[in-house]
């Protein structure tokens, strides 16, 4: 069962239920992430998020974290390109205590100058730790070349300058621009009464906003075909192709993951078997969809020594030049139907899955998630449809990316386009 609603406030509530669990996982989701941040903000909904844990007018930054060991649940947060969230998962006795700290830190969290310094450096730490992952940093890379000079390119974890000298009231501001009612869902999902949740929620949230309340569009975006490239001394080149396809809003993003999954998303895919287990030139290798508001891309990403390169390069010009000429086959999309409509499946089992599946989609497109229409479409789709799609989609100059030692060849993967 789904129970959708729409407060006079202008905030929103999904929630699906799920009989047989002990546990609920309740989510708050923030229309805002990397994708709404000018240059001079790049980092404050991350910063943010953080903040966000260190003290309200009525717990401590201990608190909040003490009171939830206390009764044994779970409590996180993540900000992505385009929706930051907070979540707690608990058994479901113990839904109004999770509700009541989530309501706390969403509308009074007190932003301590003492702590704001200390959070700083923990963020700082954590912009250094990606920086030593190069996968981490190839996925910056790829999506600043994919969207050069544009919002949905930047870093989410944030510029170290931006960090530095960032303040308590411009973190402030910031807050106010985006935490309203009508940029918020919540969205729980697992074994509750929905005439309790109604109530909690109104009580802890809708009842608590004031003041003005806007939907932030997404900025516009256009996927570009430009090269991006850090050089570090490590051990293998980190390549990155970026093919530009629809939004998470399309009716064609069924058919995008069938096309990346064919290519490259398990291990029966056409780059799996050819480049890892046939030429045996990586251990990483796999395609994968992005979904934003009205833009996406298809990843490419391998991670190989540096005298393999070059080889790989060939190879994935061979395997992409022959799915596009030759397109998929019928067991191959017969077989990605399946793991869609099973995958699915097996999704349901799991509350916090759920919890951010449905909060997403009511958040960005305003509607509930379908499990069986989505099956539906899976199913419905025929190979034309899917193989006129890869062709258009391949036939466009991607973005590109490489980390790694410099080398006479580096921009190697820029030159794949079919």
């Amino acid at each position: 069962m789904i129970y959708t609603k729409k407060y006079p406030c202008g905030l929103r509530l999904v929630a699906k239920k799920m009989d047989g669990l002990f546990t609920v996982s309740f989510g708050v989701m923030v229309n805002v992430g990397s994708r709404n941040e000018s240059p001079q903000e790049i980092g404050y909904a991350h910063f943010l998020e953080h903040m966000l844990f260190k003290g309200t007018k009525r717990r401590t930054a201990v608190q909040i974290n003490e009171e939830m060991d206390d009764i044994g649940a779970t409590i996180n947060a993540y900000t992505s390109k385009d929706v930051t969230c907070f979540y707690t998962r608990s058994v479901s006795e113990d839904l109004e205590k999770c509700v009541d700290l989530l309501s706390d830190l969403y509308f009074n969290s007190q932003f301590p100058e003492k702590e704001m310094e200390k959070e700083k450096a923990v963020v700082m730490e954590e912009i250094n730790m990606c920086e030593d992952s190069p996968s981490d940093v190839s996925q910056d890379l790829i999506f600043k070349a994919a969207f050069h000079n544009q919002p949905l390119g930047q870093t989410i974890l944030g510029l170290p300058h931006n960090i530095e000298y960032c303040d308590r009231h411009s973190i402030i501001k910031f807050k106010n621009s985006h935490y309203n009612a009508a940029n918020t869902v919540i969205s729980v999902a697992g074994n509750f009464c929905f005439e309790q949740l109604d109530e909690l929620v109104q009580r802890y949230f809708a009842d608590n906003f004031t003041g003005e309340s806007v939907f932030v569009k997404a900025p516009k975006a256009e996927v570009t075909s430009e090269f991006a490239h850090k050089f570090k001394d490590i051990e293998q080149c980190h390549a990155e192709l970026a093919f530009g396809c629809c939004g998470a809003d399309s009716e064609q993003r069924c058919a995008v993951n069938v096309i990346s999954v064919v290519l490259g998303g398990s291990t029966s895919s056409r780059m799996f078997r050819t480049i890892r287990e046939e030429k045996g030139l990586a251990y990483e290798v796999f395609s994968a969809p992005s979904f934003y508001s009205k833009v996406g891309v298809i990843e490419i990403y391998a991670a190989v020594a540096p005298d393999k390169y070059d080889a790989y390069c060939d190879a994935l010009h061979t395997v992409l030049k022959d799915f596009v000429e030759k397109g998929i086959t019928d067991r191959e999309l017969a077989r990605v139907k399946t793991q869609a409509e099973k995958g699915m499946l097996m999704g349901t089992e799991s509350s916090l899955a759920l919890m951010r599946l449905y909060g997403k989609k009511m958040l960005q497109q305003n509607v509930a998630f379908d499990i069986k229409k989505e099956a539906e479409t899976y199913l419905a789709l025929s190979k034309e449809q899917v193989n006129g799609l890869a062709a258009e989609i391949f036939s466009r100059k991607p973005a590109s990316s490489y980390v790694g030692r410099q080398t006479d060849n580096f921009d190697a993967v820029s030159r794949l386009a079919l």
